[in-house]
């Protein structure tokens, strides 16, 4: 079951920042709702028990991105 999250200001520029290192593009915020909507349920659900500024949760978002895109 796909639960919606809505982001905080301050998730945005976590995500802006994770986004940004891994591919070095711009993207909006409805652009990084679509990066969030698509991550998998553990990813996001240790942004959701811990914060989007958790190590791990940047971790494993960045690491999630990176083998995708390669």
């Amino acid at each position: 079951m796909k639960v919606t999250v809505e982001l905080e200001k301050e998730d945005f520029y976590v995500l802006h920042d994770i986004v940004f290192e891994v591919t070095g593009y711009e993207y909006t915020n409805e652009e990084l709702q679509t990066v969030w909507d698509n991550l998998p349920e553990h990813i996001q659900a240790t942004a959701i028990q811990w914060g989007t500024n958790d190590t791990v949760f940047r971790d494993n978002m960045y690491e999630h991105l990176e083998n995708k895109l390669k």
